[in-house]
């Protein structure tokens, strides 16, 4: 086999093997530029080479780890140079990253998740990503010199696709006969029961089935055939009812034991027809893997892949999203500015669960198919962390729009109405890693490892500190998956693993953005205290809890408050949040605490979790709005008809009041209106300018100046002594009541 790497900078001029040069291995294959020497190729996938007769496999970029210098890239500690003829027989030495015993066997296993990622994308997009190669086809004659795991499993499924009516007459041929009643046998040796005159024979003598070394032949070939199918996801018409050898054995016993290459030598000298041959030889290939098998034809078939990123986005997509993106609106993911969002889904609340839509939240995706640098790390650069921000600010004016036009529960309502903050978007990148360190299985370069690894480029955009539920406070974080295990999950194209994984990573993602918030924040329930107005608390102080309190359900009669942490000074600084600005924040917080305290019952902190416990206390109050009590602020004052101002009110020109006797059961502040009484009779009130002291006789007074007259109405109704005395104050509504009732 010979090994390139996507976007690998390669010596066109230099000899592989037998004076080939690079350039001549791969000119029947790909594109190579006649007047370059230095030239690195695009592309992922498996095809046969008719100058190197041998087989090429592209591996993707992603198990390249080094900087940006080419010459310093390597894969798993060797040169991408050096290692082109992987069969060459010095090549264990150039690697020197552990797993390097498991190499061949890996590269074997990858190339067949490779071809089987390629095949399933075609299924589903059939875009122009994808080229057409030859590969090596299953044929009769001597022997190739070369032949891998790929090209025996692909023999195998083209024999049995071609050769259905051979494999059905075979099998029919072996079950014929057996459980034929032997009734001569029967009759002699079993005891007969009379009913209704008639003999029935309970225990009837079959004829008895011995081992047939053809159809053991035939059920090691479909169990073959149905361990590729389940453990690679290759579909084969298996019509056949044999009981097959379950994958779990065919693995653990014929292929580790190498029971599989024993028993077939023991049966081999039975079969003579050439089909029976060949099927005999497919599966000592498969069992063995340096055997050697008939393989001069070649045939074409979609086998390399250009722009592979594309193809990794649309496998995380898959596996991620599922068909949660294809449901959502169209503006959310192809964004009016442009922005093209790779990965979308409504999924639980960073503060909460629940199954009501417009209690949950969009998860932000972004995948990044790229190189390792050193130490396993995937380095982003700034223009897509700000790209990142933008699809954020996207999605959440996107809400505002559709909630400000009617709103609509079939999605996450972002922005909490009662404290305007805004419920935290999990915003996310996933890059491509290769496992090349010990599992807990001590396995190397697992593609069992479905593990999210969390990378330290935890990044912050915010226009204010201490305002996680700011609308302008956008946390990023990166997590690495192992490639090897998507290629095989998406290859495999079960359905049932694929969501099943789903479900598994997506509370994954949860619980780390949980754990990252909760080593930044202390988080606090809130719960109002009976008879304290706290709707108009949070309207008075709304400066001050900006961006610190959410209600996580539009009717939950409790907040969440959510302020820095001191103690994760680190942290922050990494971060970029200066330290002055981290002291100031964290001193107000007290200052805070204590304000709530008088409207509110304020919980101990507690930890994002799976599920949000909110405490039972008594004395609960309410967040809904209360309505306003009615100010007693007009004055009821008494005019007689012998009074010298009697005239200018009845005619509704008077300027000033004197009440002779100040009232001392109200607070003459309160005073904005007064209701004379001119004769015992009301029909409108004054707006009082001034209230203050003064004398009339040489006693203390209460004056009032008047503006505007507001009239009741036409009519003149008595009031005096019926209803009220001078010197009340009284509601609006008791004045209008008593006119109303009296005309």
């Amino acid at each position: 086999m010979l090994l390139f790497i996507e976007g690998y900078p390669y010596n066109l001029d230099q000899e592989v093997r037998n004076k080939l040069t690079v350039r001549d291995i791969l000119k029947d294959v790909v594109e190579v530029p006649k007047l370059e020497h230095i030239y690195s190729f695009g592309y992922v996938g498996y095809c046969y080479s008719k100058a190197a007769k041998d087989v090429i496999f592209f591996l993707p970029k992603v198990v390249l780890t080094g900087e940006n210098e080419p010459e310093k890239e390597t894969i798993f500690g060797a040169s991408p140079q050096s290692i082109i003829d992987f069969d060459s027989k010095n090549l264990k030495e150039k690697f020197t990253e552990e797993g390097h015993k498991d190499y061949k066997e890996f590269l074997s296993t990858l190339s067949i998740w490779i071809y089987r990622t390629i095949s399933v994308y075609k299924e589903e997009c059939n875009d122009n990503i994808l080229e057409n190669r030859e590969h090596q086809k299953e044929s009769g004659g001597r022997k190739q010199k070369h032949n891998t795991l790929l090209d025996v499993i692909i023999a195998l499924r083209d024999f049995n696709k071609h050769n259905q009516d051979y494999l059905t007459f075979i099998a029919k041929n072996l079950h014929s006969g057996y459980n034929k009643i032997q009734w001569a046998k029967t009759i002699a040796h079993s005891q007969a029961i009379i009913q209704n005159g008639r003999p029935i024979y309970t225990e009837p003598i079959n004829k008895k089935r011995i081992v047939n070394f053809d159809e053991e032949l035939l059920i090691i070939y479909f169990s073959i055939l149905n361990y590729i199918r389940e453990i690679h996801g290759f579909s084969f018409t298996i019509n056949i009812q044999y009981p097959l050898i379950s994958p779990d054995k065919l693995r653990r016993s014929y292929i580790e034991k190498n029971l599989g290459c024993r028993r077939l030598k023991q049966i081999k000298y039975k079969y003579f027809s050439d089909k029976a041959l060949r099927i005999w030889d497919l599966c000592y290939a498969f069992f063995d893997r340096e055997y050697k098998i008939a393989m001069n034809q070649t045939e074409t078939d979609y086998l390399l892949a250009k722009d592979f990123d594309h193809i990794f986005e649309v496998m995380i997509d898959t596996l991620i999203g599922g068909n949660d993106k294809r449901e959502l609106p169209a503006d959310l993911i192809a964004q009016k500015d442009g922005k093209l969002v790779d990965h979308m889904f409504i999924g639980q609340s960073l503060m909460e669960q629940s199954d009501v839509k417009a209690s949950q939240t969009y998860y932000i995706g972004d995948s990044k198919y790229y190189k390792r640098a050193k130490g396993d790390q995937t380095i982003l650069g700034s223009t897509s962390i700000y790209k990142q921000y933008t699809y954020a600010r996207n999605v959440i004016q996107w809400n505002m729009n559709l909630f400000l036009n009617g709103g609509d529960n079939e999605h996450p309502q972002l922005r909490d109405t009662l404290t305007e903050g805004y419920n935290p978007l999990p915003n996310f990148f996933i890059s491509a890693r290769i496992p090349n360190r010990k599992d807990e299985q001590g396995k190397y370069l697992s593609f069992d490892d479905s593990r999210l690894k969390s990378q330290d480029t935890l990044q912050l955009n915010r226009q204010f500190e201490n305002r996680l539920f700011d609308r302008d406070t956008l946390l990023l974080c990166h997590y690495d998956v192992n490639f090897l295990f998507i290629v095989s999950l998406y290859g495999r194209d079960n359905k049932n693993k694929q969501s099943a994984w789903r479900e598994t990573v997506r509370r994954e993602f949860r619980s780390r953005i949980q754990d990252t918030l909760n080593q930044l924040y202390t988080f606090r329930t809130l719960q109002p205290r009976a008879g304290m107005d706290c709707y108009q608390f949070i309207q008075d102080n709304f400066q001050r809890l900006n961006g610190k309190l959410y209600r996580p359900k539009t009717d939950s009669n409790y907040l969440v408050l959510a302020l820095m942490k001191e103690d994760e000074a680190d942290m922050w600084a990494a971060l970029h949040v200066k330290p002055e600005a981290l002291r100031n924040e964290v001193d107000r917080n007290k200052e805070l605490l204590d304000s709530l305290q008088t409207h509110f019952h304020v919980s101990s902190p507690f930890m994002l979790d799976t599920e949000l416990h909110v405490e039972n206390v008594g004395n609960v109050g309410t967040l809904n709005k209360l309505p306003k009590p009615e100010l007693k602020d007009i004055l009821t004052g008494l005019v007689r008809k012998t009074d010298t101002d009697y005239s200018d009110f009845y005619n509704h020109t008077a300027k000033a009041y004197t009440m002779e006797k100040i009232p001392t059961s109200i607070n003459v502040m309160d005073i904005k209106y007064f209701l004379p009484m001119v004769g015992g009779n009301i029909d409108g009130y004054y707006k009082v300018e001034k209230v203050y002291f003064g004398s009339k006789d040489s006693k203390p007074c209460l004056k009032l100046n008047l503006s505007s007259f507001i009239s009741l109405g036409d009519a003149r109704v008595p009031i005096y002594r019926i209803k009220m005395q001078p010197g009340e104050l009284i509601t609006y509504g008791l004045m209008t009541d008593l006119y109303e009732q009296q005309i």
